[in-house]
């Protein structure tokens, strides 16, 4: 097995700050070459075509390299440690790979999935996944000349978490924030008391008797809590076979760079930051009695 080479604060810097710099003389390039080329095509000159759409080739190239040498140093070097830091040594993390969705009451529809730095994990006993998805909408168009076109909308960016519970659950209830978008597309089928709660939140439930076991006045107290410090739009299901999925639609990655020059502390201190935010999220619900199946004497 290839042992990672352990590097200072200011090696790491200097070393991802490099390959940012290769990755925008890349974009640089597609773009312009990109240009270039359409233009070249448009003036008839065929052969110049060629050249700009061979430089646009190179400039995918290097970017996909120098995107790729970014992202395996900010793993090897931060994200491991800090993963090990919050959620102790039984952790699986890709930093490619993607979590699989489950269904949720979304204000809108998509057929396609993609993601990032999934991490499998023992959190305090229990088996969690979290990872980076981005949900896309892809329609097919044909112009007036009979050409057929792909488009793709994005409809959701952000995080997913999953976490077992270890024990059945109380009921199968979906929740799904408002926003001023689609504050009309979401339509509860259940009634809670909680007008605060109701005004935020769509309720579904195929059996209201199920949603009204799981929440409580404090469990809904508990998941605004959970709403407002989660720094975006959140889906929320509990499963009955003890899984909840938790979607914030934060429009950005968990591990994100940003568009300053790399600061490894400060980037520590912020993945740790928004890694605890989920972890909470699990140390709340799980502590709430009423999300568990009651056993009944028949």
């Amino acid at each position: 097995m290839e042992e990672k080479q352990i590097m200072t604060n200011e090696q790491l810097e200097a070393a991802i700050n490099s390959a940012r710099a290769k990755e925008t003389f890349a974009n640089v390039l597609i773009y312009g070459a990109g240009a270039a080329m359409i233009l070249m095509f448009c003036l008839k000159k065929i052969p110049l075509a060629i050249f700009f759409l061979a430089l646009l080739l190179v400039g995918g190239y290097l970017w996909g390299k120098s995107a790729g040498v970014a992202k395996k140093l900010l793993s090897d070097q931060v994200v491991s440690g800090v993963l090990k830091e919050v959620l102790g040594d039984v952790v699986e993390y890709n930093p490619w790979g993607k979590i699989n969705p489950v269904r949720m009451e979304f204000p809108f529809s998509y057929n396609s999935v993609d993601g990032s730095d999934h991490i499998k994990a023992v959190y305090n006993g229990l088996n969690m996944e979290l990872g980076d998805i981005e949900l896309m909408d892809k329609t097919e168009e044909t112009d007036e000349e009979g050409h057929t076109m792909t488009r793709q909308d994005m409809v959701f960016k952000g995080q997913w978490l999953t976490c077992d519970f270890g024990q059945e659950l109380a009921g199968q209830v979906y929740l799904s924030e408002r926003t001023k978008k689609d504050r009309r597309s979401l339509k509860s089928n259940v009634s809670v008391d909680n007008e605060q709660f109701s005004r935020r939140f769509c309720v579904r439930a195929d059996d209201p008797r199920e949603a009204y076991r799981i929440l409580t006045p404090y469990m809904m107290e508990l998941i605004l809590t959970i709403a407002d410090k989660s720094g975006g739009t959140v889906y929320l299901a509990f499963l009955r076979d003890g899984k909840m999925h938790l979607a914030v639609q934060t429009g950005r990655k968990l591990f994100e760079l940003g568009s300053s020059n790399a600061k490894v502390e400060e980037l520590r201190r912020k993945f740790l930051a928004e890694l605890r935010r989920f972890t909470d999220v699990i140390d709340l619900l799980r502590a709430e009695d009423s999300l568990y199946k009651k056993e009944t004497n028949v």
